[in-house]
């Protein structure tokens, strides 16, 4: 335990994509005891719980697939909506002081997740709370913070705690991750591998070598060559003709299979796979594929799920790749779809 305990709390917010309600439900069911649901949000949910240090614990050993957000709340309390509420939040927040230090760095985090209409916005309620801080001495610097002073509001109740912000599954307000869209991004998928390499943080230097599996139209190899990595990129589509200027890469048209034909004994730093295809189908080929990795090589994949039958396939999917890779970890992140990440080591 660090110099303070932020597990003494009554309960946690769980924040998710609405669609996956029930699969994070039934996995926290599965791996947690003593959890009792409060209430719902619109895309997260309040739960009652024994003993908030289990959920930090399987946070950091393998995590919640479909888990966005989380933070524990120490007091919950009934609220109506209006402008009044502000001195309910304070009296909510010098509670908690105690639970502070003065050399802690903060950052203020306020989501309300109702679909009923309040006087106040999200950004007045972080506004309030970070100069009451302040105001008492307190450092908010949200891009250096490591301490996080969560307020969840619902249409009737809101929840508020402190935590480890490395212990909220994401450092963005319920998981709701934004990068802006430069000139410089030739697709959305970029947004895709940008976010899996800093939730699994993958290091990527110049001068690595990465092989992309299934390129076109080329975000991917964008993402990665923008970062002095010499790509290999594999697909029998086009790529789009400004990424094939780029001297640090190569476009090898043709299927996964030629190129493993051609090239065998290639190594890689970096495998990845954006493909749209069966899960059993890209799992097989990368699997496939996974000798033309160095040991201690990093594979990034997506899943593109099926409609019904998710866990299965996810299971399934996690078994064998186990066989070819030390380490599989799978997510559900922010930018992706009908679909999860994969991070695998060789």
């Amino acid at each position: 335990m660090e110099k303070k305990n932020y597990c003494d709390a009554i309960g946690f917010i769980a924040t998710y994509k609405p669609l996956d309600e029930a699969l994070l439900f039934n996995e926290m069911r599965a791996k947690l005891n003593g959890i009792e649901l409060e209430s719902r949000g619109e895309s997260s949910a309040a739960f009652y719980v024994n003993d908030y240090s289990t959920i930090v614990e399987e946070i950091h050993k393998e995590g919640f697939i479909f888990l966005r957000h989380i933070h524990p709340f120490m007091n919950k309390t009934d609220i109506e909506g209006k402008f009044s509420d502000f001195e309910i939040y304070l009296a909510m927040l010098e509670k908690l002081l105690p639970m502070l230090e003065a050399t802690d760095i903060i950052v203020c985090q306020c989501r309300i997740d109702s679909s009923i209409v309040m006087e106040y916005s999200n950004k007045e309620l972080t506004a309030l709370l970070a100069s009451f801080l302040q105001d008492r001495g307190y450092t908010i610097a949200p891009k250096d913070a490591k301490i996080s002073v969560s307020l969840t509001v619902y249409g009737s109740s809101a929840y508020m705690g402190i935590s480890f912000l490395r212990d909220n599954v994401s450092d963005w307000t319920g998981g709701n991750l934004f990068y802006s869209k430069s000139n410089d991004i030739i697709c959305r998928a970029e947004f895709k591998i940008e976010e899996a390499c800093k939730v699994f943080n993958v290091q990527i230097s110049g001068g690595m070598r990465a092989l992309d599996l299934g390129a076109a139209p080329g975000g991917w190899t964008h993402y990665l060559s923008q970062r002095g990595v010499l790509v290999d990129a594999v697909d029998p589509a086009n790529l789009r003709e400004d990424i094939l200027k780029l001297k640090n890469v190569k476009h090898h048209k043709m299927t996964a299979q030629e190129f493993a034909a051609l090239m065998p004994s290639s190594q890689y730093d970096i495998m990845v796979n954006d493909m749209k295809m069966d899960t059993n189908q890209s799992v097989d080929l990368t699997c496939e594929m996974s000798n033309q990795l160095r040991e201690g090589g990093i594979c990034l994949m997506t899943l593109k799920l099926p409609k019904s039958g998710i866990m299965k396939r996810i299971n399934t999917a996690r078994k064998v790749l186990g066989r070819n890779f030390e380490q599989v970890k799978i997510r559900k992140l922010y930018y992706n779809r009908s679909e999860v990440t994969v991070y695998a080591i060789k």
